[in-house]
């Protein structure tokens, strides 16, 4: 590369003088001038865009340029303002396709889900009006299936996964088509295995691992190809990181541990390869070592997820280390730090799990109190109080004063950002632990006052919930705890009323045949046959033919063998 910069850097300066001249081909000289020196020097290479954008100002080209190598260097608000010239301006339908498709990327980097699904339905649109006129326009087809994986990718985030589904295979199957009719150019292998790659991870969440892995296979092959023949491009090799850290954890829950051993490790060599020569990779590389923990944890190879998580935290302590005061840092560490108490916990190391707890909770804690705080830093606090509360269960230590922490931080969360339902959904947790702490402690009205304002968050949850049946466990588990709360006080009526609602719920819940249903009420129904009244009796004879059903199917466990054994005494 050195011996070719001179007259790379000759040739540009050449063009440049030709282009500051003016006159026809002014602007193309700008143009080539821009691409040699874009990753040699690229101020001047920004600067010969601007030039060219001035010369030609109806073409989109170097716009476009100028926002894309904006965005690359974190300057959203230029990339967007070129962007948006292009759309407003006088371009052709192709141009304003791609500065819609860029707008919608920049509002998807700021996590503006809504301004990202209209800008990336305009770009279809425009796409689609280009398409009508030209069939065969390759570069129309690939913006049309690149802006439909989009929103598939949208469609996912807002759990309409039937939805983002058939948009995903839209994509790559018109992909497909236009490689079948023009070849495979290196382009078109890039949007294939991106395809791929989105349609097996939708695949991979709908408990498809086997169909997932190979669409992992396809897009690896893709990416290795590419990463073999440009190999100045550090993208193919980050993305061949990702595929190969997805199929890790296909193969993980098809059952192939080996396979999914050498998949992450694969994944964590290519990120290790692109570190050692980019100083931001590290944030990818330290992600990766988080990653490769949670694998070998599932796996229940203790060592080495206790190795790869510190790996991990010692990367993440650097960069916290270079700006103490940056809120990315250091949350990235903190949350490095969970993972790292919640692999000890696991292994029972308690000493390595409280040290990295209480670490996060110190670094959390200090943004939480700040003036003006997210309610992210105040979840995240409540996150660390609750670690050291499994700890200190673990232990045989009181955990009831680490837990009611959780639930004041997450309580303060709701207050901050009263419409958000993850910090909802985060208080009635924290609460359900804090009441658990409470009735092992024996402070029972305490118990019952955090089980009955769990239950009510709970039940508003459930109104707007997508996932009905996930919301309404959640509320039965509050109910159930509730009531439990009551009969320790000795308020039977409460807590009948409390296992009736919860009984309710569970035939909302569960189908007839379902045997997770099946066991759910029969202890239901153990508990208030335990309560007295008169529908005891009634509860007591069907929760011993829920438990006759559970022992025929041969999925009786030893505890509910004496809760069935129990009930056959009552009689």
């Amino acid at each position: 590369m050195s011996e070719n910069r001179p007259p790379v850097l000759a040739e540009a300066n050449a063009l440049l003088a030709r282009a500051e001249r003016g006159g026809p081909g002014a602007a193309m000289a700008a143009r080539r001038a821009a691409a040699l020196l874009e990753k040699g020097d690229p101020e001047r290479a920004r600067e010969a865009l601007a030039l060219a954008a001035r010369m030609a100002p109806r073409d989109p080209a170097p716009r476009l340029g100028l926002a894309r190598m904006a965005a690359e260097a974190g300057e959203l608000e230029a990339a967007e303002a070129e962007a948006r010239a292009v759309l407003e301006g006088e371009s052709d339908g192709s141009g304003k396709a791609r500065a819609a498709y860029m707008l919608g990327e920049i509002a998807r980097a700021r996590g503006e889900s809504a301004e990202a699904r209209k800008r990336f339905s305009a770009a279809l649109k425009f796409e689609d009006a280009v398409l009508k006129g030209d069939r065969g326009n390759v570069a129309a087809a690939r913006g049309y299936a690149r802006a439909k994986g989009r929103l598939a990718e949208l469609d996912a985030g807002e759990g309409a996964f039937d939805r983002a589904t058939s948009g995903a295979e839209a994509s790559l199957a018109l992909l497909r088509a236009s490689a079948s009719h023009v070849g495979e150019t290196p382009e078109l292998a890039a949007d294939i295995a991106d395809a791929e790659l989105r349609l097996g991870a939708l695949e991979l969440d709908a408990n498809q691992p086997g169909s997932a892995r190979r669409r992992f296979g396809e897009a690896i092959g893709r990416y290795e190809a590419l990463a073999v023949t440009e190999k100045d491009e550090p993208h193919w090799r980050a993305v061949l990181s990702d595929a190969w850290a997805l199929a890790a954890e296909a193969d993980y829950v098809r059952g192939a541990a080996d396979a999914a051993r050498d998949a992450m490790d694969k994944a964590l060599q290519a990120r290790i390869r692109l570190a050692a020569n980019d100083a931001r990779e590290a944030w990818a590389l330290a992600g990766t070592w988080r990653v490769r923990a949670a694998l070998r944890a599932a796996l229940g190879d203790n060592a080495a997820a206790a190795d790869s998580i510190t790996q991990a935290r010692a990367l993440a302590e650097q960069l916290h280390a270079k700006d103490r005061s940056a809120d990315g840092p250091a949350q990235f560490l903190v949350h490095t730090l969970l993972d790292q108490a919640d692999t000890a916990l696991r292994a029972k190391e308690l000493h390595v799990a409280r040290e990295a707890a209480d670490e996060a909770r110190q670094h959390s804690e200090t943004f939480a109190s700040a003036k003006g705080t997210s309610a992210a830093w105040l979840a995240d606090a409540s996150a660390c109080w609750d670690r050291l509360g499994e700890i200190a269960r673990a232990t045989g230590a009181s955990s009831q004063d680490a837990f009611a922490r959780a639930s004041e931080m997450r309580r303060m969360a709701c207050e901050i950002a009263p419409g958000d339902a993850r910090h909802a959904r985060g208080l009635a947790a924290a609460l359900v632990k804090e009441g658990e702490a409470a009735l092992d402690a024996r402070s029972y009205a305490s118990a019952r006052t955090a089980f009955s304002e769990s239950a009510a968050l709970r039940l508003k949850l459930l109104e707007t919930a997508q996932d009905k049946r996930a919301a309404g466990m959640a509320l039965a588990v509050a109910l159930e705890r509730l009531g439990l709360a009551a009969q320790a006080i000795g308020d039977l009526a409460a807590a009948r009323d409390a296992w009736e609602e919860e009984l309710a719920l569970a035939f909302r819940i569960f189908t007839d045949d379902d045997l997770a249903g099946m066991r759910f009420c029969a202890i239901v129904e153990s508990h208030l046959a335990g309560a007295g009244g008169p529908e005891a009796e009634a509860h007591r004879q069907s929760a011993l033919e829920r438990f006759d059903v559970l022992a025929r199917a041969g999925v009786l466990t030893e505890r509910e063998a004496a809760l069935r054994k129990k009930l056959w005494g009552a009689a």
